[in-house]
């Protein structure tokens, strides 16, 4: 088993190699290490050699984000507390698929999608449940004949075929024998939900921000945008605009910002084509740090038309 550090190198390596647009920040302890975009296809990587050490709430925050940022979350690891992973098996923390770096690569420079899902109780597979219905049909079975041919109950045969549970793997392979059909499909890692408005951040992280966290949310969202904080990201409020998506840090005094923080920002907003911004109460007038454009409260607090926001971002953008 590798180091931690040889961890991180390899998962450089892989996401290198597959020649797809990424930036990682794995010195960072965000709720993600990395992302990966090419087309319209977005992963946020979340590397732990044992994926049972990612905290809970890192599993909650990627999975909020997430919609927002159209991406779909991944743990990257080898084992939990108590074995190790398999290569091509699909594990769950919290809603969130772990994989094994090879899965990855393969998934990434090969587009081979894994078959398998452990899960408490066993492994399983996903069947197509038309395909399925289909199959029985055209060999004149009833799910009472695949029943009782294969030990299950009718309701289990009715569930597959609509799509509602899946077998264990013995079952799915029973029962492509059996209907002498291709049944397991491959689990599409990369399909990501419909983008929906960010549900509310939990109080807990309400709290932990400050007033210039509290007093920019307000702006926001009286200028009609439906924002949401974040706690442990490279951003601090994430608000999706009409095509995009505003990643604004917030800092106040500006010289007291984090150079690696910022640089991450930077770089994922570049790699996903977003909007970021600094924000704050400063009296400075710096119109952009790194490339990025700074607001002043008192600015922000004048204006408004969203659309006028959203021209002084990109006319500030790289100053």
């Amino acid at each position: 088993m590798p180091t931690k550090q040889q961890y991180l190198d390899e998962v450089r390596d892989v996401l290198h190699s597959s020649a797809r647009e990424h930036t990682t920040s794995i010195e960072q302890d965000y709720c993600f290490d990395g992302i990966v975009h090419e087309g319209a296809t977005r992963i946020a990587i979340k590397i732990s050699l044992t994926i049972d050490n990612v905290e809970p709430n890192s599993l909650e925050e990627l999975s909020r984000i997430c919609p927002i940022l159209k991406c779909t979350p991944l743990i990257i690891g080898e084992k939990t507390r108590k074995r190790d992973l398999q290569d091509g098996v699909v594990h769950t923390r919290g809603s969130i698929p772990a994989i094994t770096l090879e899965t990855l690569r393969r998934l990434l420079e090969e587009g081979i999608l894994p078959l398998i899902v452990a899960k408490k109780g066993g492994i399983y597979a996903k069947v197509n449940g038309q395909k399925l219905k289909e199959a029985r049909e055209a060999l004149h079975f009833s799910r009472g004949d695949v029943a009782d041919e294969l030990g299950l109950s009718r309701r289990a045969v009715y569930e597959y075929e609509r799509g509602t549970i899946n077998p264990t793997i013995d079952v799915a392979l029973r029962l492509e024998k059996l209907l002498k059909a291709h049944l397991i499909q491959p689990i599409n890692l990369l399909r990501r939900d419909s983008v929906l408005e960010p549900s509310s951040p939990p109080n807990e992280i309400l709290g932990k921000h400050t007033h210039l966290a509290k007093k920019a949310l307000e702006i926001l969202s009286r200028l009609g945008f439906h924002s949401t904080l974040t706690n442990d990201t490279p951003f601090d409020i994430l608000t999706p605009l009409r095509r995009q998506v505003l990643l604004s840090y917030l800092k106040h005094p500006l010289e007291r910002f984090d150079e690696e923080r910022l640089t991450f920002l930077a770089n994922l907003a570049d790699v996903l084509d977003e909007e970021p911004a600094i924000i704050t109460s400063d009296r400075s007038r710096l119109e952009s740090i790194k490339g990025i454009p700074v607001v002043y409260l008192k600015e922000l607090l004048e204006i408004e038309d969203p659309k006028e926001f959203i021209a002084l971002i990109r006319n500030r953008r790289g100053a």
